[in-house]
């Protein structure tokens, strides 16, 4: 399967999860999620619209560009979007009280961050190794949308188990 058609597939993946949080929300207490909850919410919805976004974009530039440049330019911008994203996920989180953190053990945030840099790791190694651009730039954006998963996962399981 070439990478095109990957990243579509993961396009569809994001924007049926993204219906999939909506409809999450909506049946949560007034629509709202506990404080501790708020950042993982966050990165849910970031990171499915990010998602949507990078495997949207390939297909758009290659009728710009040549593919080869095409690639490099999106591990670019899977680095360049990914850092301030990181960052804003980090601050919401430090931005809990301590009796709020306290309450998520850290086992809950270590996959999340796990996930998330082996992305940016996947856009990073694209810049290095050309020959597997398109394949490391896909394994990146699948890294991405199992960030969401996993926020996900950890909503519901600390909610409801």
């Amino acid at each position: 399967m070439d990478p095109l058609t990957q990243l579509g597939l993961l396009a569809t993946i994001a924007a049926t999860y993204s219906g999939f949080i909506a409809v999450f929300i909506a049946f949560t207490k007034d629509g709202r999620f506990e404080v501790t909850d708020a950042h993982f919410v966050q990165a849910m919805v970031l990171g499915t619209i990010g998602v949507m976004v990078m495997a949207l974009t390939p297909p758009v530039l290659m009728l710009m560009i040549p593919q080869p440049r095409m690639w490099f330019l999106m591990a670019i911008f899977g680095i360049v979007g990914g850092l301030p994203s990181m960052i804003y996920q980090a601050v919401q989180q430090s931005r809990l009280s301590k009796e709020e953190a306290a309450k998520i053990p850290i086992g809950w945030h270590v996959p999340g961050w796990a996930l998330g840099f082996l992305a940016l790791a996947a856009f990073a190694a694209a810049l290095i190794y050309p020959g597997i651009r398109p394949g490391l730039y896909v394994a990146g954006v699948t890294l991405m949308l199992t960030v969401s998963i996993w926020c996900f996962i950890a909503v519901v399981f600390r909610r409801f188990f």
